[in-house]
């Protein structure tokens, strides 16, 4: 790994998407081929990490549940030292930086310290899962708006602020990072007076070649949700019902080879 002084003090904040290579943008692709280090979320696919150059540095720094991973705090100090040092640092987040991600914080994080940084957006599991799953998140007589929510707070709290919007007629409610809350999801439901019969989608690994989808309703959401896999996005409503009509998104490349990608 050389020096590139023509990206010194240079980071990227990379959207990667759900995990599907040929979902990442040009722009996203362009800027894993020239970086000198890229810091890697545990779940980016490992389709992705094929396409980052061989002489470029890898650093698994990603939060996951359970397992040793590196304090925030930390990584904004690796992306600090290394672009000081003069690198062009790479740090690959899953779906959108700024969706749930963390992004703002490490953006202004940098800045604040003199690193030049720019945001290349990813597609984000909260709008893109439901498509995947031949879900619509709006559609005509069905749902007229929808909330993307996550589940989780820090210091690993259950967030119940969003069950309301289970109320709202014609409303399509997404949840992340909620799939080990499904048992108090469904209790604060019930609570307010959610029928037990309200239509809930849960989809793992969208986009990616293992990806399953659970139909289910509020009433049974707790033992359903024991047989998913994260990660996965839980969609409630209406919309739920057109599942089986409209296609669901297949993982199969549509070019074999293009140019400046790898062979997957």
């Amino acid at each position: 790994m050389q020096q590139n002084k023509k990206t010194t003090k240079k980071v990227y904040l990379i959207g990667c998407g759900t995990g599907d290579p040929e979902l990442l943008t040009l722009k996203a692709l362009k800027a894993i081929e020239k970086i000198d280090i890229a810091l890697i979320d545990h779940l980016i696919s490992e389709e992705i990490v094929n396409l980052i150059p061989e002489n470029t540095k890898i650093i698994y720094v990603g939060k996951q549940k359970g397992k040793l991973s590196l304090k925030q705090s930390d990584i904004n100090k690796l992306m600090l030292e290394f672009a000081k040092d003069g690198f062009s640092v790479g740090r690959l987040k899953s779906g959108d930086p700024y969706i749930f991600g963390r992004g703002g914080e490490e953006a202004l994080f940098l800045l604040s310290n003199g690193i030049d940084v720019e945001v290349i957006p990813g597609v984000s599991s909260s709008t893109t899962a439901p498509l995947m799953a031949g879900i619509p998140v709006t559609m005509r007589g069905l749902s007229t708006n929808f909330s993307v929510v996550s589940a989780h707070l820090a210091g690993n709290k259950f967030n119940k602020d969003w069950i309301h919007l289970l109320k709202i007629p014609n409303h399509t409610t997404v949840v992340l990072m909620g799939l080990s809350r499904a048992k108090q999801i469904k209790e604060e439901a019930l609570k307010i007076g959610v029928s037990e019969d309200f239509p809930v989608a849960i989809i793992s690994n969208a986009s990616r070649k293992n990806q399953k989808v659970i139909i289910t309703d509020i009433g049974n959401l707790d033992k359903k949700s024991k047989k998913a896999e994260k990660p996965a996005v839980i969609v409630f409503g209406e919309v739920v019902k057109m599942y089986g009509l409209l296609p669901e998104y297949k993982n199969e490349p549509i070019f074999e080879e293009v140019k400046g990608w790898k062979s997957f």
